[in-house]
């Protein structure tokens, strides 16, 4: 897509994978209690080949030029420019942030439900149903309102509606309080995501776009088995709530951080874009 599209485009993106997230639990703790838990990954092993046509149907041209460059040396290039961008390695050390103190929320979500609640695999989904529903909503309203709200306040507000909410859930006694903040918590966290990366996308150059992006994906992606290492080990110590509370205390600080340079960012956004136009 162009790039006046492409925050759009990602939200809705986000949208598909978060309507998958919200179905799919409350189907699969529906499979269990009716064929088991081996059933219902034989299941899902099927759904795969809709994924594996849609992959081959996908016919797409590249009109980035290819290079011959070393990968080590490419890889290189990638890292520095990422790393002397003045708004991209703050960007892409919040997704960092996000992915080990955010996202490992849903690790302890089952003991949660266990022992806490006292549910099972269905109550579980909707748990989990309830958290898809919100990520949904917020890349709905991402698309909707990105060429209208500053991406900085998307992260910002994202940030907050995370933390928050995320917080009150683990002071909620009530099962339909806590799917409330987690609806919220599902929220905040693909608004911010999904703008973090529509960002990145719209500053990169084309010739460093797929190193970027690949960075990207680690930082996001590639450091939730560290977030979820934390998360464990803390809660095993100081029990689940403290573990879940203060990944939401780093995370609203470095949110706050982010909130008293917002202008000194979005000035240095604006010059870059300026930069780039020309």
């Amino acid at each position: 897509v162009n790039k006046e599209q492409l925050a759009s485009a990602i939200a809705l993106n986000s949208g598909i994978f978060n309507a998958a997230r919200a179905i799919g639990p409350g189907v699969a703790g529906l499979l269990i209690v009716a064929v088991g838990t081996g059933g219902a990954f034989i299941i899902n092993g099927v759904t795969y080949a809709a994924v594996i046509m849609a992959l081959a149907a996908m016919n797409i041209t590249s009109s980035i030029p290819t290079t011959n460059m070393h990968p080590v040396q490419a890889i290189k290039e990638g890292i520095q420019y990422s790393a002397n961008h003045p708004i991209i390695k703050n960007l892409l050390l919040f997704a960092g942030m996000v992915s080990v103190f955010g996202w490992s929320y849903t690790t302890l979500l089952p003991l949660i439900a266990k022992t806490e609640f006292k549910l099972g695999a269905a109550g579980l989904g909707y748990f989990y149903t309830a958290g898809g529903l919100g990520s949904l909503t917020a890349a709905i309203l991402v698309a909707i309102l990105s060429q209208r709200i500053s991406a900085i306040y998307f992260i910002i507000g994202g940030n907050f509606l995370l933390s928050s909410c995320l917080f009150l859930f683990t002071l909620s006694s009530s099962f339909y309080m806590a799917l409330f903040f987690l609806f919220l918590t599902g929220m905040g966290l693909v608004a911010q995501a999904s703008t973090i990366n529509s960002t990145v996308q719209s500053l990169v150059k084309p010739e460093f776009r797929g190193r970027v992006m690949s960075i990207y994906v680690l930082m996001f992606i590639g450091l939730i088995p560290l977030g979820n290492l934390q998360i464990g080990w803390i809660s095993e110590q100081f029990g689940v709530y403290f573990a879940i509370r203060l990944g939401c205390i780093i995370l609203f600080t470095f949110g706050a951080i982010l909130f008293y340079f917002r202008n000194k960012i979005r000035h240095a956004y604006s010059e870059y874009k300026n930069e780039m136009n020309g």
